[in-house]
């Protein structure tokens, strides 16, 4: 299914097809897919197909990670797991990754840590012994386990082991669900591939959905090949192509096929357009990365109609508002210039980097309340109250209450609550830790009446003292739960907390106001935009082919995949921009324009090139006599 051809509305109208006119129970059915946005936009199409003839509520709707963490609350008693096993939070994974850049690189920085975090997650993903794994994985595998929660790899790698030692849980499944839909099936990592392949039993009633020209998360553990594969992996499937586009116009489609054709490892298809050709795509050399910031911007405003007076009555084509232009970029550091300019000019702009509300600093102490009252166990959380929240007694401090546990051998909590400190903890820090445990016993007794709504203010509150106004960001952080506020927290805040759990990276429960988006282009898939603008397209940065693969041919075309997602979420206008100079890794660069620009027809295109601006010349500063005015 190519970019734009309404794949996931075929596949819910599939799914319509086969309860309504196939006769397939609905709860027979299970639909996957790999994002929670993605599943909840299915879920919601899934719905509005409802009508007197079928009802597809009761169908299985969800992320592949979802169904394996459903599984082992229902099943994984049967290796050990507790009914109410928890998942590791992100911010408490990111702890112990930059515990392991400290032990393992000598650098804690968040760049090794999030090395390290891939690298784990690969490794684990791959499918390794026990004695395959490396020492690095191995320390975290332990850090892991010392938790009591497991990550989200493992909600896959777990009832993997579930299905080798007890086949009667497969059994179960494959008794449950008859009919399985897999979307963006070009995403699926190996320990991925061998789930969906346990899910689905003979005769393999399995439709999977996917572009190899769209696979873009190599770095991730995922293979192409499992997509290309599929034929031979199922010698009785057929294959259905759908070609038509129904999001960009027949420029960008044609230029983008004329990119992504220059790929081995892909299945060949026609793409046709179905709107008309529409403008050329612009492509424009700037001088410098300041410059590219300064077109962009100032396109942006022309597009507009203008927001300063200079600017008004020029633009070609209106564009209805600010969140119908994205700006795309490989990496995020990239952002940081455009945003800066963008603000300048006094133009809304919204950063995929940040996002997520659920990373800010001071959501995070809430976060942690909230884990601790699903889990007073959790150390994690509880250190991370003492160490970065209003109520902390100081790393020092912190760090020796945490020694302190450990030697007991009880929960952090637990130390706190009793009073067993260690010698030499100042009053002032007893009283900032007799705060946290007198807020977690009051939330406590609380939550068992109060919806999460509530106790998210109250926690709030506790840390960062009422205000006359209540604060923006817990007001965004109450509103994201009040799917759950039905219900007393208790039983609230789990559902929340798994909610939050499932989303990825960039992903958040509600969108944002009316912005321009700047977003990677990894981020942007799955996503539309009626102007795109494509910047930093230059060698060594688009295409970006790090040392470790070596300029690999299989490294270039995921790079020419990645291009080829960005060009089609444009839907009417296309703007792809290189600089001749770029202050990169932290030096001045002279850049070369990339390649993939090369394999773009003429005819597509119109290519426009900026002059460097004139070097101002110094004047001779002369010396002012006595009475110079």
């Amino acid at each position: 299914a190519g970019a734009g051809t309404g794949k996931t509305r075929t596949l819910i109208a599939r799914l319509a097809f086969l309860a309504s006119d196939a006769g397939i129970a609905p709860h027979k059915l299970l639909a996957i897919t790999f994002t929670a946005k993605a599943a909840e936009e299915m879920r919601q199409r899934a719905h509005a197909l409802c009508d007197d003839r079928v009802d597809l509520s009761p169908m299985w709707i969800g992320t592949i990670h979802s169904l394996g963490y459903e599984l082992l609350r229902n099943e994984g008693c049967l290796i050990g797991l507790p009914a109410d096993v928890g998942i590791i939070s992100h911010a408490d994974r990111a702890g112990i990754m930059r515990e392991l850049a400290r032990e393992f690189s000598d650098d804690s920085a968040a760049g090794s840590a999030k090395k390290i975090e891939l690298a784990v997650s690969n490794e684990k993903n791959a499918l390794l012994k026990e004695d395959q794994l490396s020492p690095l994985c191995r320390a975290y595998q332990e850090a892991l386990r010392q938790t009591g929660m497991l990550d989200f790899d493992d909600l896959i790698i777990k009832p993997l082991e579930l299905f080798e030692q007890f086949p009667e849980v497969a059994k179960r499944m494959h008794k449950r669900f008859s009919h399985i839909s897999v979307d963006e099936y070009q995403d699926v990592n190996p320990a991925q591939y061998a789930f969906i392949r346990a899910v689905c039993a003979p005769p393999h009633n399995l439709c999977a959905v996917g572009d190899a020209d769209q696979a873009i998360y190599a770095f991730r553990g995922a293979r192409v090949e499992n997509f290309l594969n599929f034929s031979s992996d199922f010698p009785r499937a057929r294959i259905v192509y759908l070609e038509q586009n129904y999001r960009s116009t027949e420029t960008i489609i044609e230029a983008a096929q004329c990119v992504v054709r220059r790929n081995r490892q892909r299945l060949e298809k026609k793409l046709v357009a179905t709107r008309p050709p529409g403008p050329a795509i612009d492509i424009i050399d700037v001088p410098g990365d300041r410059e590219e910031a300064d077109y962009v911007a100032a396109e942006i405003e022309r597009l507009l109609g203008g927001t300063r007076f200079e600017n008004m009555g020029q633009q070609e084509d209106y564009v209805g508002g600010f969140g119908d232009i994205a700006v795309l970029y490989r990496m995020h550091q990239q952002g940081r210039m455009l945003k800066k300019e963008l603000a300048r000019r006094g133009l809304p702009v919204e950063s995929a980097a940040d996002c997520s509300l659920y990373d800010e600093p001071e959501i995070q102490p809430v976060m942690d309340v909230l884990e601790v009252l699903v889990a007073p166990e959790n150390d994690f959380a509880v250190y991370g109250l003492l160490t970065a929240s209003p109520l902390s007694p100081g790393s020092r401090t912190a760090d020796k209450l945490k020694a302190r546990a450990e030697n007991l051998g009880m929960p952090l909590l637990r130390v706190l609550e009793s009073g067993l400190l260690p010698e030499g903890v100042q009053e002032s820090d007893r009283q900032k830790i007799a705060g946290i445990t007198a807020l977690i016993a009051w939330l406590l007794s609380e939550a068992a009446t109060k919806p999460i709504d509530r106790i998210i203010r109250s926690a709030w509150e506790a840390l960062y003292g009422a205000a006359d106004e209540p604060d923006d960001t817990m007001l965004e952080l109450a509103t994201a739960s009040m799917a759950y506020a039905d219900k007393p927290a208790c039983e609230g805040i789990p559902l929340f907390l798994e909610k939050i759990a499932f989303l990825k990276e960039g992903e958040q429960l509600s969108t944002g106001g009316d912005a321009v988006r700047l977003m990677s282009a990894h981020a942007a898939k799955g996503l539309e935009f009626p102007v795109v603008f494509m910047v930093g397209l230059e060698e060594g940065l688009f295409p970006y082919l790090p040392e470790k693969d070596g300029g690999s041919e299989a490294a270039r075309e995921e790079e020419r995949r990645l291009f080829y997602v960005g060009m089609t979420r444009a839907q009417e206008k296309l703007c792809l921009v290189s600089a001749r100079s770029r202050f990169l890794f932290g030096e001045r660069n002279n850049m070369q324009q990339s390649t993939f620009l090369d394999d773009i027809p003429q005819e597509y295109v119109r290519r426009h090139s900026k002059k460097s601006p004139p070097k101002k010349k110094k004047e001779k500063q002369k010396q002012m006599k006595l009475f110079d005015l």
